[in-house]
């Protein structure tokens, strides 16, 4: 799948009965939500970040504690907010808005970020061997779960996908979409640190600078695209001339 297809997706969610834009397919769903819900790309770096200190044992069960969590979080945040949306009255396009706005944000910090100067890392005392047992705390569940996997974003695209989905069917393809998106989470974490230890964290960093930059003009087209459905720009609209 090439990435003019991930930016069709921006205008492809926004398919309720009266719409004639085509819903997304499966593959672009799953896509769809691998890039907003995370990436779990990224995941490897952040989470052995946050428990290399940490003895195996703790690492896996974190990890399986962080998936279970995310993901009964991320379902039960796009089912109330599907409910909410439509109590509300929230447009689709709206809702689309809203994710474009908050995506963009977000993607455009990650891009800046490595341009900022590095901070100067203040050497901390050794702890002693009486503080052993309080020197490495463990990372709760949820500190790793929002914002490495529940973002925003995420959940605005969930609840989109799911506001198009008119049939069992569609709703029941959304949701194992969004399961395997927390699968792969799940193996990044468990994978994490012989992927980090195997290959290093370049791949990595480079990979988070190119899905930003890439995550920057998705933005900016699901921007474009809920402004189409609400009428105020043109479809036939084109910077291109």
């Amino acid at each position: 799948m090439n990435f003019d297809m991930l930016l069709q997706a921006a205008q492809d969610v926004v398919a309720p009965a009266g719409f004639t834009t085509p819903l997304l397919g499966a593959s672009e769903v799953f896509m769809l939500l691998f890039i907003t819900l995370g990436p779990p790309l990224k995941t490897p770096a952040v989470y052995f970040a946050r428990t290399h200190q940490l003895d195996a044992k703790t690492q896996r069960a974190l990890a399986f504690k962080t998936f279970v969590l995310a993901t009964i979080a991320v379902l039960i945040g796009g089912f109330l907010g599907l409910a909410l949306r439509g109590n509300w009255h929230i447009s689709i396009p709206a809702m689309l808005l809203a994710g474009g706005i908050i995506f963009f944000l977000v993607s455009l910090r990650t891009v800046l970020e490595q341009y900022e100067p590095a901070a100067v890392a203040v050497p901390a005392a050794a702890p002693s061997a009486g503080d052993s047992a309080v020197a490495r705390p463990v990372p709760s569940a949820f500190e790793m779960a929002v914002p490495m996997i529940i973002t925003p974003y995420g959940l605005a695209a969930l609840i989109i996908l799911l506001s198009a989905s008119h049939s069992m069917e569609r709703t029941i393809t959304v949701t194992l979409c969004l399961l395997g998106v927390m699968v792969l989470h799940l193996l990044a974490m468990l994978f994490a640190g012989p992927m980090l230890r195997t290959i290093g964290p370049l791949p990595f960093k480079i990979f988070g600078t190119v899905i930003g930059s890439l995550t920057v003009g998705l933005s900016i087209q699901m921007m474009i695209a809920a402004l189409i459905e609400l009428g105020l720009l043109s479809s036939s609209t084109s910077v291109l001339g």
